[in-house]
């Protein structure tokens, strides 16, 4: 009686995790499409489409920018509540001495959280 009780407990806790797991992962995880190569947390990153995956530490981020599946660059990062939904995905770059472009801030469509770095 009491192996069947565990038995129960168990499969139920596994039920919940594999719901906050998957509920987590589709929230911390966009895809969006950078216009320009670009440099973030020193790395350099190609134009095309990336996803983005973020674990928070609250604010500060750690944010992983995957292509075609695989992790091409990480960066410490906040994520900033603006106060207003955007109507549109965006990358905001800031200009660097010799004409390069550093991220600044991702904005994702439908949320009022950004991606900030510095």
């Amino acid at each position: 009686m009491r192996l069947r009780r565990i038995a129960q407990l168990t499969v139920f806790a596994l039920a919940i995790t594999a719901a906050v797991g998957a509920q987590a992962k589709s929230k911390d995880l966009k895809n969006m499409v950078l216009n320009y190569n670009a440099t973030v947390g020193g790395t350099h990153l190609a134009s095309g489409n990336y996803s983005v995956q973020w674990q928070t530490h609250s604010p500060e981020a750690t944010v992983t920018f995957l292509h075609d599946g695989k992790a091409v660059g990480t960066a410490e990062g906040k994520l900033v509540d603006r106060g207003t939904k955007f109507s549109s995905d965006s990358v905001m770059y800031d200009e660097l001495p010799g004409g390069g472009r550093a991220i600044r801030e991702i904005r994702f469509k439908g949320s009022s959280e950004v991606l900030e770095f510095n």
